[in-house]
């Protein structure tokens, strides 16, 4: 019966290794498995949405968040996406960075007030140096060390953000996730591929690469089909 949960999976690694006293490494296996599986995947079944409240503009990404695939403002309008370097230039300061200039929207919104009108484009950041940020942080309210989007100009209210889930890593409290429910082989293969040269086992290294890798292949091949059918490409352009 295939495994459902982390510590079904856990159990197993050791069985297909046909050894007993590895318990203490099958964790790392399995978070490397993770990480491995994360850099390949890009399926239509690991993309979800999600709300998002913003404060003055901004609101921080979910844990799992991997890529963006579109953001919707008010009434379902598309927000065009613009490089950090391009969207600071353009609206500036407010958001309690030190380093920015006045802008247009983000001025005085540190405590919410003077937000701009409909948001029309956004960015995302990574993690803000403390050193950068004004005295007042009372608007990050989830730390700053998470990656946050930012609209311009600056808006409150509610986005939709579609985007690529990462992996939640397996543990005792988090027993499964979308990964292991849709294609428990992928974590097995992966997790022996990491275990076999640990423990020294390199000609079987081939053999669990090519099981993930056939695993890879057939699972993308059903995602296209999912996601594409039969369709077939054609030009709307004239033709010569």
């Amino acid at each position: 019966m295939p495994f459902s949960t982390y510590s079904d999976l856990a159990a197993a690694i050791p069985d297909y290794l046909e050894r007993s006293d590895l318990g203490a490494f099958v964790p790392r296996w399995i978070g490397l498995a993770e990480k491995r599986l994360e850099r390949r995947l890009n399926l239509a079944g690991n993309e979800t949405q999600v709300r998002l409240d913003l404060v003055a503009g901004r609101a921080p990404l979910p844990n799992d968040y991997g890529a963006w695939r579109a953001v919707n403002g008010p009434h379902g309008r598309s927000l065009d996406y613009a490089p950090p370097h391009v969207f600071i230039g353009r609206y500036g300061g407010g958001y309690g960075l030190t380093t920015m200039g006045q802008g247009d929207g983000y001025d005085d919104v540190a405590d919410g007030v003077g937000c701009g009108g409909r948001p029309a484009l956004f960015t995302i950041l990574g993690s803000v140096a403390l050193d950068d940020i004004d005295a007042d942080v009372s608007i990050w309210p989830n730390g700053l060390n998470n990656p946050f989007i930012l609209t311009g100009p600056a808006y409150a209210g509610q986005i939709s953000l579609v985007y690529r889930q990462g992996i939640p890593p397996l543990s005792d409290a988090q027993p499964t996730n979308w990964l292991l429910d849709k294609a428990p082989d992928l974590y097995l293969y992966a997790a022996l591929l990491e275990a076999e040269p640990f423990l020294r086992n390199d000609g079987r290294v081939p053999l669990w690469k090519a099981a993930l890798e056939e695993a890879l292949g057939d699972l993308q091949s059903l995602d296209r089909e999912a996601r594409w059918g039969r369709a077939r490409i054609r030009t709307l352009e004239p033709t010569p």
